[in-house]
């Protein structure tokens, strides 16, 4: 059932970053390129492989991004958004206030959209942007009013690929109160034999890290569930590296040897705060 949210504030925040609509007739491929992310597959392939800008984002590198973001629709938008995403970096760090605050707006009212791709694309940018830094050095932004409803509605959706970007981004978050539900599911999924799923909520449980996260890490990691070579195999050993401190950081650094998981050992360990080439 789509959610309607409130975009009020979102012209007055445009506005103040000095973004118009203008910008998002540029091309996003010639922003990227001038901060040093090659996208030769498409900005979504960009943001999987965890992209980041070599030549530092400054004033005004976001304006294009920003502008495809928030007053566009489409294919441009979901461009805009894994664009603004790439070169505002995790937590956004490299974006201004008044910029996150608009982007905020976008990617709740994304998330919300009829349209599989964009919702999926508003959930991932948004769980990235507005993540919670493990080590809590960094300053995480504000919230954006509506966002973690947003995330639970989509979690709450018959869809499951829109129940994963749901729980990835709940987990990037480390929102404290959806860590029953997350708990509960990767149960219910792993009665279900739904592998990939039980892996989705187990690596959220170990981002949030509160209850019974760590007894949970290690049944995981003590049964047949951590065995294999796939995703959901990489995800125990992220957890178990998260919570347990044991080691299995040698196998995410392995694995960025394999085509098929080489993104995914890239951004756990870029998440671990540990080196990579």
């Amino acid at each position: 059932m789509p959610i309607n949210f409130r975009t009020a504030g979102l012209a007055l925040a445009l506005s103040v970053s000095g973004v118009s609509a203008v910008f998002a007739q540029a091309s996003l491929n010639e922003v990227m390129t001038r901060h040093g992310v090659l996208a030769k597959d498409g900005l979504a392939a960009a943001f999987d492989a965890h992209a980041a800008p070599t030549i530092p984002v400054t004033p005004g590198s976001l304006a294009t991004s920003l502008a495809a973001l928030t007053a566009t629709t489409g294919n441009e938008r979901i461009a805009g958004a894994y664009a603004f995403g790439i070169l505002a970096g995790r937590s956004g760090r490299a974006a201004s206030a008044p910029e996150l605050t608009a982007a905020g707006q976008s990617l709740v009212i994304m998330i919300g959209s009829d349209d599989r791709k964009t919702r999926i694309a508003g959930a991932r940018v948004a769980g990235r942007l507005f993540a919670a830094p493990f080590d809590r050095s960094g300053v995480r932004a504000p919230l954006p009013a509506g966002l973690v409803e947003a995330l639970f509605a989509l979690l709450n959706s018959d869809n499951e690929v829109d129940q994963l970007v749901a729980m990835d981004a709940l987990g990037l978050l480390r929102e404290r109160t959806a860590a029953s539900s997350l708990t509960d599911r990767y149960y219910y999924y792993r009665e279900q034999n739904k592998r990939s799923l039980a892996g989705g909520a187990l690596e959220a449980i170990a981002r949030i890290g509160d209850g019974q996260a760590a007894a949970i890490v290690k049944q995981a990691a003590a049964d047949k569930f951590a065995e294999g070579k796939d995703a959901t195999a990489l995800a125990v050993a992220f957890a178990r590296e998260r919570l347990l401190k044991d080691g299995s950081i040698v196998t995410l650094q392995r694995a960025l040897e394999e085509k098929s998981r080489r993104d995914q050992a890239r951004g756990y360990l870029i998440e671990l705060g540990a080196s990579v080439p």
